[in-house]
């Protein structure tokens, strides 16, 4: 059973977890270490295994109440890669003075208000991130532009950044792709940072189309399109067509492809 929730609404009423987020909750605690670690490499958002983002941050609350630090190192990680590839896109470089910096900032303060969690003066601050994790951490993000732009005195339209025909070979776009999404997974070895660092570069440098296509479809998981109206997708997050997703992946996976031979 997941522990209650505690921050209340304006109208004094508790905040609840979605059902699947609550159902999902349940079952996350109960996992051992090694089959939670297997979980949490699903990157895929239509998987059936993919684990939330608000039942990472509950697990996350979890393994800091019991003093479980294996919990905690396994599932940090997982969680602000996530949301550093959702920066990638939302805190672009060229659209902001020392972009890099900023996404660090973000991500540094989303980690301290789990070392803060039940503390301060808004103990239950991580209660919404269980509930509705996009929209908190689009909160957190937009707050953060928005303090950068008045310290750089430099006016930033946070509404106008990204929300949160080339041919190439099939076995190199699929390779491209594949080293793509394992460079925002876990490994447990010291080589990880090494190997990841050069990739998240190499994303960093495709023009702003294509880098939004990789990481909306190969990073967050999205589906490049769907029949289904209702779906959000890569093609509706970037208001185009779904052909026109795939012809930005095919010419990101030569330029990744490429990069391949440099290392």
């Amino acid at each position: 059973m997941a522990r209650p929730l505690t921050k209340t609404e304006a109208d004094g009423t508790l905040y609840r977890r979605p059902a699947p987020v609550e159902a999902q909750v349940d079952e996350a605690v109960q996992l051992k270490l090694p089959d939670l670690q297997s979980r949490l490499l699903v990157t895929d958002r239509n998987d059936a295994a993919y684990l939330r983002s608000e039942c990472l941050v509950h697990l996350l609350r979890h393994g800091r109440r019991a003093g479980d630090q294996a919990l905690m190192s396994a599932v940090l990680p997982v969680l602000l890669s996530r949301c550093e590839a959702n920066l990638l896109v939302t805190v672009p470089d060229g659209r902001m003075p020392d972009a890099t910096s900023l996404r660090q900032d973000i991500l540094d303060e989303l980690t301290e208000l789990f070392v803060l969690d039940g503390l301060g003066e808004n103990p239950a601050e991580l209660d919404f991130y269980e509930c509705r994790f996009n929209k908190a951490f689009r909160t957190l993000r937009i707050d953060a532009v928005r303090r950068a732009a008045r310290r750089s005195k430099e006016i930033i339209d946070v509404a106008a950044l990204p929300p949160s025909e080339a041919e190439g070979e099939p076995d190199a776009y699929e390779d491209a792709f594949a080293r793509v999404s394992d460079a925002f997974k876990v490994f447990p070895t010291q080589e990880w940072d090494a190997f990841r660092e050069p990739f998240v570069n190499a994303i960093e440098a495709l023009p702003p189309d294509e880098r939004e296509a990789v990481i909306l479809v190969h990073v967050l998981g999205y589906k490049e399109e769907s029949e289904d109206p209702n779906e959000e997708t890569a093609a509706t997050r970037c208001n185009c067509t779904g052909r026109t997703i795939r012809n930005r992946l095919t010419r990101a996976a030569g330029k990744l492809a490429r990069f391949k031979e440099d290392l």
